[in-house]
């Protein structure tokens, strides 16, 4: 009796060891054609956009079948250059890349690779590194020489937004757009700060450009990730400094809650909550109230502090010193830790969808199932 209980055992423990295997699986595989750039894979995700999976990390823009990765077009960037911003422009069928070692924007179409359109944007320069912004008219991106440059859906130059006219010396970071509001961040030095890690989010007229609000805070400036603006609330985290991380009323600039001593890497909404990368923690915040849910530390601490958070079905995905982390979202609690990719090179940026979490390496972009 107690043998046959015990050989019931051993199969019910071995079948769920198999399950819990089977839950997290590498489907397909797809190996970059060229050398990935460092500043490419550390800042560009992989985007999930209708049924494709869009990539950029080596020096040009892929498409694939969200299924299979299967290729379906590949557009080369001219000269070496390559793309370093945290997020694709994407405005329904299109693309739109700026190119600053080439000094061009072009248009291309989601669907085929094909080129709609390309433009100039001499006598001005972008600058990579940063989030740029569309409405329904206009493309609003950010320029090299302390300024946002205006350019209408078809490539033509509209006008040039000074960031000196607004006191501080300084680039615009990241932008958003609400009706008849330009919404930026930035970080402030020197003069401007008495900590030295400060930040701004300012808000102006799209015709006037008049001030409309501004918010600042001495606990850190708002350097890397993009703010986010979801039913006209400002969301943003400081990614230096003391830290905190702020809801704005984004119609006058009020505050909603704030949360301090968080710095925010990156960061994603969901639901009912605001996910947190603090560089070495994983905290959850309530969307509504800034209250930490709660707060998970990461095993072997360091590595790329900025990989961003993936949320579906539940749980929460996040790459830290090259591993991969799953985690419930109710809870923190880790239920699961990928050590290394497939090819052995670190985990960074991911995206999901689909029921599938794609995530890059060093080398390929790869896609697994979801975690039940």
């Amino acid at each position: 009796m107690y043998k046959i209980l015990f050989v019931i055992l051993f199969l019910f423990s071995s079948c769920k060891k198999s399950a819990e295997h089977s839950e997290f699986e590498n489907i397909w595989s797809f190996e970059y054609e060229n050398p990935a750039e460092a500043l490419s894979l550390l800042s560009n995700a992989p985007v999930a956009v209708n049924g494709s999976i869009i990539i950029g990390p080596d020096g040009q823009v892929t498409s694939l079948e969200i299924n299979s990765g299967k290729k379906k077009w590949s557009v080369n960037l001219a000269g070496d250059a390559h793309i370093k911003v945290s997020e694709l422009l994407i405005r329904g069928a299109e693309l739109f890349i700026k190119d600053d070692r080439n000094d061009l924007l072009q248009s291309i179409a989601i669907q085929n690779g094909e080129i709609i359109w390309q433009t100039s944007s001499q006598p001005y320069k972008f600058f990579q590194h940063a989030n740029d912004a569309f409405d329904n008219e206009n493309l609003y991106l950010i320029g090299e020489n302390y300024e946002i440059l205006i350019f209408d859906l078809d490539g033509a130059f509209e006008k040039r937004i000074s960031m000196l006219d607004y006191g501080i010396e300084t680039d615009a970071r990241s932008i958003r757009i609400l009706d008849n509001q330009i919404i930026f961040s930035q970080r402030l030095r020197q003069d401007n700060c008495a900590t030295q890690f400060c930040g701004r989010i300012l808000s102006i007229d799209k015709e006037t450009e008049e001030v409309l609000w501004e918010y600042r805070t001495e606990n850190g400036g708002f350097i890397f990730e993009p703010i986010l603006l979801e039913d006209e609330i400002i969301y943003a985290g400081v990614t230096d400094g003391s830290g905190e991380f702020v809801a704005l009323n984004a119609t006058n600039g009020e505050v909603i809650w704030k949360t301090l001593d968080i710095i925010g890497q990156s960061y994603t909404l969901t639901d009912s909550m605001v996910l947190v990368n603090g560089g070495v923690r994983l905290y959850a915040l309530d969307k509504f109230t800034g209250k930490e849910l709660w707060n998970t530390g990461l095993e072997f601490g360091g590595g790329h502090g900025q990989d961003n958070i993936g949320y579906l079905n539940g749980y929460a995905y996040h790459a830290h010193s090259g591993r991969l982390y799953i985690l419930k979202g109710k809870t923190g609690e880790i239920v699961h830790t990928e050590e290394r990719s497939p090819d052995g090179s670190p985990f960074q940026l991911l995206a999901v969808d689909d029921d599938k979490v794609f995530i890059q390496t060093f080398n390929a972009l790869y896609a697994y199932t979801a975690w039940e």
